[in-house]
């Protein structure tokens, strides 16, 4: 890791203080990183001690859940990067993450430290081509996201895209004009592709990949 990419500031939010541990160990070295148990100590951070380029915060946690975190971080400073962390997906919890966390990323604990990694990277890339904006890194992430669609078809993104908003099979299928049948072949092809078996995982995992973008209001 370059030291242009250490220069960004990471904050890490988690009150499990082993498991904070062990995310900056794997992460030491590689980014400038700054770690707290306390949701709201972590505003009183982010306030204090910033600009922070990437907020990754655990969902369950005392006071406050990371989606309610994340919330509160973009009336601070709605450029920085979300990354969500938790050990169990509902597809509930995932869609209130899209709607009101307005998340970057979506992991599943444990983490594997090079996927950590590599997600918290891209994250700065968004992060550094949201406040400069410039060519080559918007090439980088045009490139990093079209090798990401290209297995899945332009229905099953549909389809993803409508998991996304909590429609059943049978609203999918009223809002594509396709029968039950045809979105159940979707779904299934879409566990396939995504390496998932539930609708809140295939949604946690298309954030994750940057194949669900959350829009900012």
């Amino acid at each position: 890791m370059t030291s242009k990419m250490q220069s960004y500031r990471i904050l890490i939010v988690d009150d499990d203080e082993r498991y904070l541990a062990s995310l900056r160990r794997v992460t030491h070295g590689y980014f400038d990183v700054v770690t707290t148990k306390d949701p709201v100590q972590a505003l009183k951070i982010i306030e204090n001690q910033g600009p922070f380029a990437v907020v990754i915060a655990d969902y369950r946690m005392p006071v406050m859940t990371g989606i309610d975190l994340f919330s509160r971080i973009i009336a601070i400073d709605r450029n920085i990067q979300r990354i969500l962390l938790t050990g169990y997906a509902d597809l509930h919890m995932t869609i209130d993450a899209i709607n009101r966390g307005k998340i970057t990323a979506f992991l599943t604990k444990p983490v594997p430290a090079v996927s950590l990694r590599s997600v918290v990277l891209e994250a700065i890339m968004g992060y550094r081509q949201n406040q400069t904006g410039t060519f080559l890194e918007k090439i980088l992430t045009t490139e990093f996201a079209a090798k990401l669609y290209a297995p899945l078809s332009v229905k099953e993104r549909e389809v993803l895209h409508l998991l996304a908003k909590g429609f059943s099979n049978a609203e999918i299928s009223k809002e594509l004009t396709i029968s039950v049948g045809t979105v159940k072949t979707h779904l299934n092809n879409l566990y396939c592709k995504l390496n998932v078996n539930s609708r809140a995982k295939a949604v946690a995992k298309g954030i994750e990949f940057g194949l669900i973008k959350t829009e900012e209001k």
